[in-house]
Parts: C-alpha cells; structure tokens; sequence
C-alpha cells in the first residue's frame, strides 16, 4: 500500500564548504534504505550539485527543467544503485544560483506536494545565503555536519545562531564527520554545544561520529556509497547508529 504519510524532511547542511555534506547524505539516504525506509534526496546546492557525480549517474532531467520549464518535481525523479531516489540538481548553471525567492517557494512548495516517502532529505549547499536558509526552514530536522577544523566549528555556530535569531528555530542535529574516534567526536561536539548553550541558551543534539576511513577516498574516487561497498567497516556502523538516532527523532 502506498505510504500516504507526509515525509519527515531533514536538511543536511553546514557552515563552510568542504565538509563532507554530501557524502554524508548519500550514505546516510542507503543506509535508511538498508533499515526498510523510502527515501528520496533532493540535491538542493542549486549551483553546484554533485550528489548526481557523487553517484556516477548522468541525469536526463534537473532541478532545473522544474523552475525554468514546466516540469513537476515528481517529473524528474530518478532511481539510484544506493536504493533510494534522487532528485538531481544542475551545476555550473548561474541562473540556479542566482533564483528569485518565487522560484525558491515554487521548489519547496511542490517538495510539500510529495507522497510515499517515509523521509526526505534535502542536501543544501553551505553557509547562510538565503536559498540554503529557504531549505533549513522547509526540513522538519536540521541535521548540521562539521568536522575537526575550527571554521567548520565557527561557520556551524553562526549558521545555528541565524536561524535561531531571525527564524526561531533551536533544533539543531550534529554529524561529526571525518574524526580519528568516538572521543574526538564527542570533544568536538562538546565544543559547539557549550557555546550554543551560553549564547544562545539551547542546547544542540548529538547523532554520532564518522570515522576517518582510508575507504572513503576510495569510494568517492570510483563514485561508489562507502556504506553499501564496505558495509562491515566502522563507517557503516557509524551511519547506521546515525540512521537509528535520526529515525528516534522522527518519532518524537
């Protein structure tokens, strides 16, 4: 029986650029296929996709022939080898990156119009420009990914503390990605949390690690989903532990 619940949206964003953003929605997306769920990404880095490179696919349609042509969302929808679906972006398109906040509404308007997914995830492109805001604000969870350097860290909080100052959200998730161990990890998000709690009197949630894996360079070289080609590695046991935190949060 088709799913007729509307989707849990969750935005995978970051401060800075780098990051690792869309290697951790790709993998995240296969390992909640793996436990069961519909999921289908939406590549919203407008201007810069590369979830569709990420993957190794080709896309006939785009993101692109929905705002400037006169197709659905639900139109250009394709299937990935990471069993989840895909709505892909263009990049190296100006006029992507540049869209009118009408354009914008009308992609996140026809995102709401979706049915039979269990979740959504939006893969946003990064920092506090007001299409990547427009895509936070959508998502019924905001998941943020940082890692070890300290601008992540810094870029992280001043994205945390716009959407909490201008648009009162104090939701927030954390991925820390690429770290040496669970201690790093759970250091570098101690971090964050603390200054989120002093200045802006919230504190912030804590999904899991990712590890440094020498896998990970590997499978971005031949546009392979680290999880599913090494899927007894302690990468896949990170974002499996992410999956079933994330799917809590989903049920609270």
């Amino acid at each position: 029986m088709k799913n007729r619940t509307k989707p849990f949206i969750v935005s995978i964003t970051s401060g800075k650029g780098g990051v690792g953003k869309t290697f951790v929605t790709t993998n995240l997306a296969a390992v909640l296929a793996r436990q069961g769920k519909k999921v289908l990404v939406a590549d919203c880095d407008l201007g810069l996709a590369n979830v569709d490179i990420m993957l190794g696919i080709n896309p006939e349609r785009t993101l692109k022939d929905v705002v400037f042509g006169d197709m659905h969302l639900r139109d250009v929808i394709m299937s990935t080898k990471g069993g989840f679906d895909l709505i892909p972006a263009s990049s190296g398109i100006r006029e992507m990156a540049q869209l009118l906040f009408e354009k914008i509404q009308l992609i996140k308007d026809m995102l709401l119009e979706i049915e039979g997914y269990d979740l959504i995830l939006l893969d946003t492109g990064a920092g506090i420009a007001e299409v990547v805001l427009q895509f936070n604000l959508l998502a019924n969870q905001n998941i943020v990914v940082i890692n070890r350097e300290l601008t992540s860290l810094t870029d992280a909080y001043a994205m945390v503390k716009v959407m909490y100052q201008v648009f009162s959200r104090q939701s927030f998730s954390i991925i820390a990605n690429n770290i040496a161990d669970e201690k790093e990890g759970a250091a570098i998000f101690k971090n964050i949390d603390a200054i989120s709690r002093r200045f802006l009197g919230f504190p912030l949630n804590y999904l899991g690690p990712v590890f440094q894996e020498d896998a990970v360079p590997k499978s971005l070289l031949k546009q392979e989903i680290a999880v599913l080609t090494h899927p007894r590695s302690p990468l896949a046991a990170n974002f499996s532990q992410i999956g079933r935190s994330l799917l809590d949060l989903k049920k609270a």
